[in-house]
């Protein structure tokens, strides 16, 4: 073969090439990207990870007429630690010459369960927690008065002597007026946790055209951590989405300083 054409021959061949051996200096460098990329990968992972315990609250719309009863059961137990109870009660009086009708309606909020409690107020009843307002260890829990009587509303019987009340005033703790919180404790694996009622009273016309009222469960609240309080009125999902948005930021920023890391030169180019 003539030499032209072999030369032209090899010139057609691809070149193969030796792979460079790195220097010590620069695989070093590498190993020690390596290392911090993991670590923080890990670091990210971590933040991910939900906490074991956060408040923990849902919405309800519960409306208690008449004379009944809800089972109020936060942590889906096998018995609701509380009864959230409404009863009325009508009377129509007649003698001769003298006719009267006697109505009265009460709340209560009751102990159902061992290790539940209510925070409690003036004369032993469920306490009126201000919207905010600890509810956790070192407040006065116990078993209230009279079954944890919230509110009494009507005419009452012979003189008030066993019930009655108006809007601005009767025998419990609760506001006839606004959104009301009640406090309570309850036990569940030899843990005490403590958590929030929201409830609100309406009164509607009823029979001989007086007003009744209507108990409304509006919602709960409680931390899933053991011993922990929580303000009154708080709720998880507020929080949740907070702290998804940092997150989220987070994680961005660190995702793209480290990809920025890994092409090097070319990545700043970018």
């Amino acid at each position: 073969m003539p030499d032209a054409v072999l030369e032209k021959a090899k010139r057609a061949l691809p070149e193969v090439k030796t792979p460079a051996r790195l220097s010590d200096s620069l695989t070093r460098s590498l190993n020690a990207y390596a290392l911090a990329a993991t670590a923080s990968g890990v670091a990210i992972l971590a933040c991910a990870m939900p906490a074991e315990g956060a408040p923990i609250c849902k919405t309800l719309s519960i409306d208690l007429q008449s004379s009944s009863t809800f089972p109020l059961n936060p942590a889906n137990q096998v018995a609701g630690p509380f009864n959230v109870a409404q009863s009325v009660y009508t009377q129509y009086f007649s003698t001769t010459g003298i006719s009267q009708f006697f109505w009265w309606n009460r709340g209560f909020f009751t102990p159902n369960s061992a290790g539940a409690k209510v925070l409690l107020g003036p004369k032993g009843l469920p306490a009126d927690v201000a919207f905010g307002a600890e509810i956790g260890p070192g407040g006065q829990f116990g078993k209230p008065a009279s079954y944890g009587m919230l509110f009494t509303y009507g005419r009452g019987t012979y003189g008030h002597a066993q019930g009655g009340g108006t809007k601005q005033k009767h025998r419990g703790n609760l506001s006839l007026l606004q959104d009301n919180y009640v406090g309570f404790q309850f036990a569940q694996s030899g843990q005490s946790y403590f958590g929030w009622a929201r409830l609100r009273v309406t009164t509607k016309e009823g029979a001989y055209k007086h007003n009744f009222t209507a108990l409304h469960v509006l919602g709960y609240g409680y931390d899933s951590t053991p011993n922990t309080a929580i303000a009154a009125g708080s709720c998880a999902a507020e929080e949740q989405a907070q702290n998804s948005g940092r997150g989220a930021s987070s994680s961005d920023s660190g995702g793209a300083s480290l990809g920025m890391l890994a092409l090097g030169r070319a990545g700043v180019a970018r």
